[in-house]
């Protein structure tokens, strides 16, 4: 990352022509850009409507000039804002303009950012979170990266360090009076403050993985030999047409995907090929890739056509596909279900898209799918826990706890309080 004295500059907002276009400028000398226009910063936290003048001196375009000073601005710097028409050659003349400016260099990726957490603006928890929010597409994302920025994790996490400092230095105070006369009860106490943080933590990490699952989503496929529907239902779930719809079998070649909206997870479905043995080239690759995406799926919804004698006997196989949890779903239910009398009949879901049930078949279909996406111990809020470096980090905290305190603390207090350091 180059020299933190630069004064750097960047569009702020999505490049593309708009009404309004922003364009940013940090560091010590970017109040005076506004001069390269022939135009005057305002004064800190005040806006001014100027009149940007190119180098030979016609106008350019008339824009709203922010300025904010350090260290009470975003960044920590001062910063100048450039709200000018989103014209794409406009936006582009100021740019050029300000690159020319001795000291002014185009930002790095995240440099912004970077300043931020440089200057204290932020944390890493909080960069986090501002990344999770910049990416959000459901208002349960949103919600949890607010969360994340705002101090979720960072709360719990850092009052458990102080409980764990606080618990190693009881520990050193056994280890540095161990001729003395204390109380008997020491050590009971600290078992029992330990066992309250192990709680904690555990209840923390025992969240079905709910936060990662909101903040990465959720892949399903859709799994069936050709013709069990699995297009239709597709095309169900996502609300419109997204994958073609056909009575020829193996219609399906390559995979096709969809996301959906699932109470706040980001769902992406995905129609893959028919499983069945095939001397098409063609076809045996989609067939492969479909079995690619059943394994490294998070979840499969089994398809299987319940108009076909023995329809039981294809569950099997296709489950044994899927390294994740799987729905098994009986399709054209409409139609009539052969084999009515077989057992376990009822023990499968069934759909039915062609007949007047079809919108209550479907929202089953939705309700099934909810259960297996949505953990059942999930929390009435966001998790705290929204990425795997969180879990490793608070997994290797109640690791060490548990191992500090299985230790006999009247015989060995030193391998305990160490055990303690690595947990803190």
């Amino acid at each position: 990352m180059p020299a933190r004295s630069d004064t750097i500059f960047a569009l702020a907002t999505p490049p593309g022509r708009s009404a309004i276009a922003v364009i940013r400028i940090s560091g010590p000398t970017s109040h005076a850009a506004a001069q390269t226009f022939g135009a005057e910063a305002p004064s800190a936290g005040r806006f001014r409507v100027a009149l940007l003048l190119d180098p030979g001196g016609q106008p350019l375009d008339e824009v709203l000039l922010l300025a904010m000073s350090g260290p009470l601005s975003s960044t920590g710097e001062d910063v100048l804002e450039i709200h000018c028409h989103g014209s794409t050659a406009v936006v582009a003349a100021i740019l050029d303009m300000l690159a020319k400016c001795d000291g002014f260099r185009p930002a790095e990726a995240g440099e912004f950012t970077h300043r931020m957490f440089d200057h204290d603006k932020i944390d890493l928890l909080g960069v986090e979170g501002l990344a999770d929010l910049i990416d959000a597409d459901t208002d349960l994302q949103r919600r949890q990266a607010w969360q994340q920025m705002s101090g979720a994790l960072r709360g719990p996490a850092t009052n458990w360090r102080a409980s764990l400092i606080e618990l190693a230095a009881h520990l050193e105070t056994l280890i540095d009076f161990a001729d003395e006369d204390l109380p008997d009860d020491i050590a009971a106490g600290l078992q029992a403050r330990a066992a309250t943080l192990r709680g904690a933590m555990r209840a923390a990490l025992d969240d079905g993985r709910f936060g990662e699952r909101v903040r990465s989503g959720v892949t399903v496929a859709l799994i069936g030999a050709v013709n069990a529907g699995k297009s239709t239902l597709m095309n169900h779930l996502a609300g419109r047409d997204v994958a073609i719809v056909s009575d020829t079998a193996g219609t399906t070649r390559d995979v096709v995907s969809v996301t959906i909206d699932l109470d706040g997870i980001a769902v992406t479905l995905l129609d893959t090929a028919g499983i069945r043995d095939t001397d098409d080239s063609i076809e045996a690759e989609g067939v492969r890739r479909a079995r690619m995406a059943a394994q490294q799926c998070d979840a499969a919804l089994i398809l299987v056509d319940g108009t076909l004698p023995g329809w039981y006997a294809g569950i099997s196989p296709l489950t044994s596909l899927v390294d994740g949890d799987a729905l098994v779903i009986v399709t054209k239910a409409d139609l009539g279900i052969t084999d009515a009398a077989d057992a376990g009949k009822d023990i499968y879901l069934h759909l039915g898209l062609a007949g007047p049930n079809a919108e209550a078949s479907g929202a089953a279909v939705l309700d099934a799918l909810r259960q297996l996406v949505i953990p059942a111990n999930r929390a009435e809020q966001a998790s705290m826990i929204t990425r795997l470096r969180h879990r490793h980090a608070i997994e290797a905290a109640h690791a060490a706890l548990e191992a500090a305190f299985g230790h006999d603390l009247g015989k060995a207090p030193e391998l305990a309080a160490e055990d303690l350091r690595h947990a803190a």
